[in-house]
């Protein structure tokens, strides 16, 4: 038996049952949590490894529920796009022009970078499989970074007309699959080969969208992850088309695809008639905001989704082109937002708003059990609970910058004041891969250097094909109207 014991840490739990600690002990046997509560006895320890967290506050490991991995190689690229550079420049440029080791070691390299930052699991949606070797890439680089996640198998093809405007994904790339049926076997295969049902990283599928697939195709890949008990990741009601919003609810629920198995993402042009339609039916709803906001998709829909979904939103972070990959820092945004959102018709009317509305244990939920809901893994992680994997995170108070914090409300410290930098220790399916400085079970400069040499190889063939988007630019008539 394999013992590990915190002792002396703030504990948030994020179960209510439990509550929180000013100050207790987490024991964990076999990377499961059998008990929190203060001076845990002697006998316990006996064999184990101790951490002293004193002066630590210990969270669930945080959740990242929507990411497109695979551009982490090129972080930052897109800091100041919007939708149409986006597509421009990955859908239509950039993803013809990934190799099937690009994908690993962003993949490899973005699921490190999560561990780093405190995010033990992660939803990948991976939209560039242009052929069988680009899915088997990007799994095992997922696995290889020991992040635990869902891997959302992308359905998008690469290599047809995907977009309203005609131009094919990967004309003229000869590495790409024409056909779609391979898909659905790639699926099956890659499901069979890589995946139990009770792994650390599991099986997904990401559907292609309804704005640029007919809902019969849609629905056929709905069916075929039902067929292998896979999570469905979907991007959703994302685009702003005239007279009142997009109607995926509707088309979801006419095929009757909407259930507790369907995380929607985005989300952010729904109208009240389709948040309606979504209420009750189970499926979860994911926000990536700071994107949204950067990129022009509309705002993020936090209270729409806490009203109209059994646990409220999970967060994401999207894409690191565009943000990173600080979930804490996401997760203050998002309250902030939401906050001004709630209180933007007492401002109209020249008044205060009067109470607080939305607090940071909503916001910790958003990236902790509502992340892991999200996964359909909030059974066994997502909050600090007897019984469920030790997916454990150690923030670090001590120091000038978090002097006199507030030990009354840990939570409220973690989402007001904390960030990556505070991220100290680091436990996944109870395995130690961070403690006070670099990764444990890895090395951090192999994988930096094989994301470099990625990088370096996609800028320059990114040059010698017109640039990150090249002119003129392609028109997109779906996101220009």
């Amino acid at each position: 038996m394999t013992r590990i014991l915190i002792k002396n840490a703030a504990v948030v739990t994020m179960d209510d049952r439990i509550g929180d600690f000013e100050t207790a002990d987490i024991l964990i046997e076999d990377g499961e949590i059998k008990e929190i509560r203060p001076d845990i006895d002697a006998e316990a320890s006996v064999d184990a490894k101790i951490i002293d967290a004193a002066g630590m506050i210990a969270i669930p490991g945080l959740w990242d529920a929507h990411r497109h991995t695979w551009q982490t190689g090129l972080r930052g690229i897109l800091a100041d796009g919007r939708i149409p550079d986006y597509l421009r420049g990955f859908r239509i440029q950039m993803a013809t022009l990934y190799r099937p080791e690009d994908m690993y070691a962003a993949n490899y390299a973005g699921g490190l970078d999560c561990l780093e930052n405190g995010v033990t699991g992660l939803v990948d949606y991976c939209h560039n499989i242009i052929n069988e070797d680009y899915a088997r890439a990007s799994v095992e680089g997922l696995k290889a970074s020991g992040v635990r996640g869902l891997y959302g198998h992308g359905m998008v093809p690469v290599t047809e007309n995907t977009f309203a405007d005609g131009r094919g994904l990967s004309e003229g790339n000869e590495k790409a699959d024409l056909s779609h049926n391979w898909r659905y076997e790639t699926a099956r295969e890659i499901r069979k080969e890589y995946f139990g049902d009770d792994d650390l990283l599991r099986f997904g599928i990401a559907p292609q969208e309804l704005a640029i697939a007919p809902a019969a195709e849609v629905e056929q890949e709905f069916d075929l992850a039902r067929e292998l008990n896979a999570r469905i990741t979907f991007h959703s009601n994302q685009v702003a088309v005239p007279d009142g919003g997009m109607r995926d609810m509707h088309t979801l629920s006419e095929h009757g695809l909407l259930g507790p198995d369907v995380n929607l993402v985005h989300m952010t042009f729904t109208n009240p008639e389709e948040w309606d339609i979504l209420d009750g039916s189970g499926a979860s709803v994911t926000l990536c905001a700071e994107t949204e906001m950067q990129m022009g998709m509309g705002f993020p829909v936090a209270v729409e989704a806490t009203r109209y979904t059994e646990a409220g939103p999970s967060l994401g972070m999207d894409c690191t082109s565009s943000t990173s990959g600080d979930m804490l820092a996401h997760a203050r945004l998002v309250l902030q937002c939401t906050r001004w959102h709630g209180d933007a018709v007492h401002y109209e009317n020249f008044s205060h708003p009067k109470k607080i509305h939305w607090t940071t244990r909503d916001a910790l939920a958003w990236v902790t059990i509502n992340g892991a809901r999200a996964a359909g893994v909030d059974d066994i992680t997502g909050s600090l609970t007897p019984g469920k994997r030790a997916d454990i995170v150690l923030l670090d108070m001590r120091g000038i910058a978090f002097a006199g914090w507030n030990r009354k409300d840990p939570c409220s410290m973690v989402v007001s004041q904390a960030n990556s930098r505070n991220v100290h220790t680091v436990l996944v399916d109870g395995k130690i891969v961070k403690q006070g400085g670099p990764l444990l079970h890895v090395d951090p400069e192999a994988a930096v250097a094989k994301l470099e040499s990625s990088h370096d190889f996609l800028n320059e063939v990114m040059d010698e094909n017109g640039g990150f988007i090249p002119q003129p630019p392609v028109p997109l008539p779906l996101y220009e109207a």
